[in-house]
């Protein structure tokens, strides 16, 4: 344990001290455990109207022709050449998610520990930002942009400006409350009476102490620019298409085959990112 650890340490207290929970009525058990089995089947039908449609798209994407049915035989072809075919626009979507999440770091974190720590005329304003994504549409966000700055659609940035405005609110309401730790503040706090500077105790204190919650962040930072469609949709220029664009222009123009390849491409690059935001940070979003 280290020395900030040590000082922040409360005392400790004898578990045979701690007071026995109190159960529920009978009555109250039973009305619980109702509400639970409705839930748990709620959450079950839930998650196979969500994922019946997965290996049916994976089997039209294997199928040689859809139209026969499988009997018809199973390929590799269409997964090949949606690759060919989608290649440039995962490059695409993969390039400005790194940028997008470059940029939502070097704003989001060092604003999150400033809204956190000081009060200050319109930091209600900024907290609600994180709610933004919620109540305005992407749709509304390209059509913003695109009608206010058309002279940067043809330069890229005016559609990575697109994604940071849809995902940083995210990113910012997933930080906020791990720098809010009382925790946290006091461990800085004990760090600053030790002599450690400002910098050097952002990123000795602060940063590891908002791990779980900048992980959760950045994994969600990533799914969701590589995934927004409405944004991209708008703002995209005719030399570089995002995966998401790539994906509809396919389903307009090919076969349901090619097309089906191209979205299990595609899910392969958006899934794993989101199950690891579940599995490693986003449970724990916004706990240190």
């Amino acid at each position: 344990m280290s020395v900030i650890d040590d000082a922040t340490a409360g005392p400790r207290t004898d578990p045979a001290s701690q007071p026995t929970p109190q159960r529920a009525p009978r009555g109250e058990r039973k009305q619980l455990d109702s509400v639970g089995h409705v839930g748990r089947f709620a959450a079950v039908l839930a998650s196979v109207i969500t994922l019946i449609p997965l290996p049916v798209v994976i089997l039209v994407a294997l199928s040689e022709s859809w139209v026969q049915g499988p009997l018809a035989g199973l390929t590799m072809e269409w997964l090949t050449a949606a690759w060919t075919r989608m290649g440039d626009a995962v490059l695409v979507s993969l390039r400005i998610a790194v940028i997008v999440l470059i940029i939502d770091m070097a704003v989001a974190l060092p604003a999150s520990w400033l809204v956190a720590r000081y009060r200050f005329p319109g930091r209600s304003l900024i907290r609600s930002l994180s709610t933004l994504p919620i109540a305005v549409p992407g749709i509304a966000i390209g059509l913003g942009l695109i009608l206010t700055f058309p002279e940067l659609r043809p330069t890229g940035w005016l559609l990575v400006g697109g994604h940071i405005l849809y995902t940083m609110p995210f990113l910012f309401g997933t930080l906020l409350p791990a720098m809010s730790d009382p925790r946290l503040q006091e461990k800085e706090t004990v760090a600053s009476s030790l002599g450690v500077g400002p910098l050097r105790r952002f990123f000795t204190v602060t940063a590891p102490g908002v791990r779980t919650a900048l992980l959760a962040g950045t994994l969600m930072v990533l799914t969701l620019s590589l995934g927004e469609f409405n944004v991209s949709f708008f703002l995209f220029t005719p030399t570089e298409q995002p995966m998401p664009v790539s994906l509809f222009d396919s389903y307009l123009t090919g076969r349901i085959e090619s097309a089906a390849a191209q979205t299990v491409l595609f899910l392969a690059l958006v899934i794993p990112p989101a199950i690891a935001m579940e599995k490693l940070g986003g449970a724990k979003a916004g706990q240190a």
